[in-house]
């Protein structure tokens, strides 16, 4: 992985958007999935300094509802995704203590890519900590570049759309980037 980001860094090309590394990487024969995971990389390294340099109460997270618990979660769908009753049944609770705790501006658990342009278009933070699976972040960073919004990305460690898992340490690491 680390080869590949560095052979498209140092060729000296755009990687901004995605079509541009697409297509440097279709020239490598590299797949989908390890695309996804390489523009994910490039992009948290391209926007983790406009994220640091935003005040904790002027960004949002996004985590996607799998990684509610299957079974026993209650939360209510409402306008704006899942609204967590805190259970402690999933990671969760956890999530948006730490956020809490940070002084983070609003958490927002989402049913897909959708309503996390919807939150981009309507809610004015000016950065955003998200975790999806690759796929979700890949689509995620397009739309938050159309809106100028920095972002950083935290796969998921399991993904498959339901039971899914998030390497909690990796987003705290995430949620306290900052510059003083």
């Amino acid at each position: 992985m680390k080869e590949i980001i560095s052979k498209a860094m140092s060729s000296g090309l755009d990687f901004s958007q995605k079509g541009v590394l697409k297509t440097f990487l279709y020239k490598m024969d590299i797949d989908e999935e390890t695309y996804d995971r390489v523009y994910v990389q490039i992009k948290n390294n391209a926007m983790s300094d406009k994220v640091s340099r935003v005040d904790f109460e002027d960004r949002m997270v996004m985590v996607p509802q799998c990684l509610r618990h299957p079974e026993e979660c209650e939360s209510e769908l409402g306008e704006w995704g899942h609204e967590c009753n805190r259970c402690g049944k999933c990671d969760i609770d956890d999530l948006i203590s730490i956020a809490d705790e940070l002084g983070y501006g609003a958490f927002y658990t989402i049913p897909g890519s959708s309503m996390a342009k919807k939150l981009l278009k309507e809610k004015n933070y000016r950065a955003v900590i998200a975790v999806a699976c690759h796929s979700e972040l890949v689509e995620g960073f397009e739309a938050a570049h159309v809106f100028d919004v920095p972002v950083q990305g935290i796969p998921l460690k399991k993904e498959g759309c339901v039971d899914t898992a998030v390497d909690l340490d990796k987003v705290e690491e995430k949620l306290k980037i900052r510059k003083d």
